[in-house]
């Protein structure tokens, strides 16, 4: 799928930059993470059609396998490195069995919640540096349940269309639900991180996936024609996309990712159909594109990156360019190391694989 890796350079750098010390606290760098909910959902959805389309069926033992070879081996040595460096003292720690096991079963983001209202802090408890792993635990949360929630609809013969309606109802009522808590005084982190308040990112990407996929040959969305999509509707979502996530936080919390999502579903359907333009050439560049495929290994050692340059020198630009040339080239020594051999493994192992879940054709 063409551009992709791009989406995912362009996402991997505003969280950096965002983590960075030179850019003011202005700079939106959730939005990073925005990006990435809304490419998961509509790139692990669209694979599941594929699959679906291909064979008559899914199966879950296969897309679980490439799951846990594929997230699980860098998560783990990430947390092993930053675990480390909290025990060692190198960096200020708080670290505790309680917080590495949180991370380790994925479910960062609701410890975070709860040490927040316990101890007032949401890293207490967490290797140094490694907060970010809380998008992490609602990605899982979703590999976890929206598979088998997908093989079920289908199941009861439902089609791709009625069932991408179900996930845009589903994202409408999610802004509703974030209002509600912070009507009850639900605290940052509460909104921020939890996975029932950040699911409709990965569900708007799956209705995308589903409705409208410029991957697969649907028609543009909205019946609107290519060209006026191209170069009406695209930039004007690109304004507002960069009005929202500049507004006050408290309005992106509640509503404002609502607005960035709808405006992704565009600005994705321009650069996959459309990878000749100006936009898609840029994404498609090998140095961007390769950058891209480093992005999960990139985005789990930043920070670590960071705390450590610092240690040596206080020049903000300093410690950011040295971060991101280290960085990289830690992800590029994971991806060789890691990612690329469990790739491998990961396809030899799905051919020994049974499709025994299934949703019949």
């Amino acid at each position: 799928m063409p551009s992709l890796d791009g989406i995912r350079f362009i996402a991997v750098m505003v969280v950096f930059i965002g983590h960075g010390l030179t850019v003011s606290t202005r700079w939106p760098g959730s939005v990073g993470v925005t990006i990435f909910f809304f490419l998961s959902g509509y790139l692990i959805t669209t694979l599941l059609r594929r699959e679906y389309d291909k064979a008559g069926r899914i199966s879950l033992g296969k897309f679980y396998l490439r799951r846990v070879l594929r997230i699980l081996p860098p998560t783990y040595i990430a947390i092993a490195l930053t675990g480390l460096v909290g025990v060692l003292g190198v960096l200020p720690s708080t670290i505790n069995g309680w917080g590495v096991a949180a991370e380790l079963l994925q479910v960062t983001n609701y410890y975070m919640v709860w040490a927040e209202a316990v101890t007032g802090t949401a890293h207490t408890g967490l290797p140094p540096e490694s907060s970010m792993l809380w998008s992490l635990a609602v990605e899982e949360h979703f590999y976890l349940i929206f598979p088998a929630l997908l093989i079920l609809l289908l199941w009861r013969k439902l089609s791709y269309r009625k069932i991408g309606w179900i996930l845009v109802t589903a994202c409408a009522a999610a802004p509703l639900w974030r209002l509600f808590l912070m009507a009850g005084d639900a605290s940052f982190y509460r909104l921020y991180v939890s996975t029932d308040t950040r699911f409709d990112g990965l569900l708007a990407g799956a209705a995308l996936a589903l409705l409208a996929n410029p991957a697969l040959g649907d028609r543009a969305p909205f019946g609107i024609r290519d060209r006026a999509l191209r170069y009406i509707a695209a930039p004007i979502a690109a304004v507002v996309f960069i009005v929202v996530a500049l507004a006050p936080q408290s309005f992106g919390l509640t509503i404002g990712d609502s607005i960035l999502y709808a405006c992704l579903v565009p600005l994705f359907w321009l650069v996959i159909s459309h990878p000749e333009g100006i936009t898609g050439r840029i994404l498609n560049n090998p140095v961007i594109a390769h950058i891209g495929v480093l992005s999960f290994s990139i985005y789990l050692l930043h920070r670590l990156a960071l705390g450590l340059v610092e240690l040596v020198t206080p020049v903000p630009i300093v410690v950011d360019l040295v971060s991101l040339v280290i960085t990289i080239v830690a992800a590029q020594l994971l991806y060789v190391a890691v990612e690329k051999p469990l790739g491998r493994v990961r396809k030899r192992l799905e051919g020994k694989l049974p499709a025994r879940a299934r949703a019949s054709a």
